[in-house]
């Protein structure tokens, strides 16, 4: 039997190192695995770390983004941004975040 998931914004499939770095001041690493205008799912986390409704600052290296936990668990967590991208800027941070990391620091 398979079940329909009607999700309201398209996700798109990255692989982005990001830090996640919470009120505290802790922060960890992950890597984003995918995106969408609402918000991501990061992978290789404690999961067990995060509470829904968490506030989360998520660094890209070269820019950052404010959200929420909206679930976690075997190792992943989902963030809802705390504003949606504008098209211009989730078309950038897309890109950004398919390219090679060698290409994507200039290195």
């Amino acid at each position: 039997m398979s079940v329909l998931v009607i999700r309201s914004h398209k996700r798109f499939a990255v692989r982005r190192p990001v830090s996640l770095r919470e009120e505290g001041g802790g922060k960890r690493g992950g890597l984003m695995i995918e995106l969408c205008g609402e918000g991501c799912r990061i992978s290789g986390v404690d999961s067990l770390h995060y509470t829904i409704d968490q506030q989360i600052t998520l660094d890209f290296g070269d820019e950052q983004r404010i959200g929420r936990v909206r679930w976690a668990h075997d190792g992943f967590v989902g963030l809802k941004f705390a504003s949606a991208l504008r098209p211009a800027e989730f078309g950038k941070l897309l890109e950004a975040s398919r390219m090679a990391p060698e290409r994507r620091y200039g290195t």
